[in-house]
């Protein structure tokens, strides 16, 4: 009997250790990863074999009706809680006062319950921006496609290659390295922006290229949502379309499905927005969230939050919207 014990307790720690090689060979296949030396590699699978212990924790809590959301595997598996949250390249802090431009409604405009611009065409497909930092671009794209289409009917793809390229430094933004919204807003008011088929995205790997031409569509402006009016930024996207917001996404790593709340720790001050997002939906209960993560993170590349529960993670302290003549 003593023996059968040392031998269960030796195979145990075994097979347990081939789950998580096993776990980590798919992973590295599925998403295409490669490390630089094996010592990379050990500490990469390190931090993938942690992530994987503090998903299954939360969805046990999520299983127990003690969380909001659940939470799978993606493509952030092999990167820290830390290192993610510093991937976020959205310069909100660094926004200047906004002045009085500012969305104007009636205050007893009644709005419809339910609002989703993706039933009526006004949304593109979701994007990846992978290792690249232009969600502030992603957004703003996002927003002008919206805004095109309910004027002309007309749903096309625009060029977020081309923001990252050519609304550089002149405007303030720094291409994969971060920028704002407004800032990207302010070259298509001036420059325009082309299709993504006249001009492709290529900056997967994190780089920006050489600006290669300009033109395109061009708005005529936008405007901005009263800080954290959660009221205004429904009837902005009943009204109006898809907004263009920033939001604290430093807890949706690994973000597969449900409502996420205030409880997730997630902030709503200035300071805290690191990522440019799309609002395209709202029901009673929550906000539907474009995010440009790829379709195969979150709810096929959207997320929800909780909707008057005290403007949860900022969806409405920085919101603007493009406008067209």
């Amino acid at each position: 009997m003593k023996l059968l014990i040392v031998i269960f307790t030796v195979i145990i720690p075994t097979i347990y250790c081939l789950s998580d090689q096993e776990e980590w060979q798919q992973f590295k296949t599925q998403h295409g990863k490669t490390y630089r030396s094996l010592l990379e590699e050990k500490r990469r699978f390190d931090i993938f074999k942690s992530n994987i212990r503090m998903i299954d924790e939360h969805n046990q809590r999520f299983n127990n009706g003690e969380e909001t959301f659940e939470m799978r595997m993606n493509q952030f598996g092999d990167i820290s809680q830390e290192e993610f949250r510093q991937m976020m390249s959205l310069q909100e802090n660094q926004i200047p006062d906004r002045g009085d431009n500012f969305a104007l409604f009636e205050d007893n405009e009644e709005l419809p319950k339910e609002v989703d611009w993706r039933a009526k065409g006004a949304v593109t497909t979701v994007k990846d921006q992978s290792l690249c930092g232009a969600c502030w671009a992603f957004s703003a794209v996002g927003a002008i496609e919206g805004v095109i289409f309910l004027k002309n009917g007309i749903l096309e793809s625009l060029s977020v290659q081309n923001l990252i390229d050519c609304a550089g430094a002149a405007y303030d933004n720094e291409g994969c390295d971060g920028g704002l919204r407004t800032n990207a807003f302010n070259y298509v008011i001036n420059r325009g922006v082309l299709t993504d088929k006249e001009y492709p995205y290529t900056s997967y790997t994190g780089k920006e290229g050489k600006c290669k031409k300009q033109g395109g569509v061009k708005i005529s402006g936008y405007k901005d949502i009263p800080e954290g009016d959660e009221q205004a930024l429904a009837k902005a996207i009943a009204l109006i379309g898809p907004v263009s917001v920033g939001v604290d996404a430093s807890h949706m790593q690994f973000y597969s499905t449900g409502v996420i709340t205030k409880k997730s720790g997630c902030k709503n001050e200035l300071g805290d927005l690191h990522h440019g997002v799309l609002v395209v939906a709202y029901s009673e209960e929550y906000w539907v969230i474009k995010n440009s993560w790829g379709s195969s993170w979150g709810e096929e590349g959207y997320f929800r939050l909780k909707r008057n529960d005290g403007n949860t993670c900022g969806v409405a302290t920085r919101a603007s919207y493009p406008t067209l003549d």
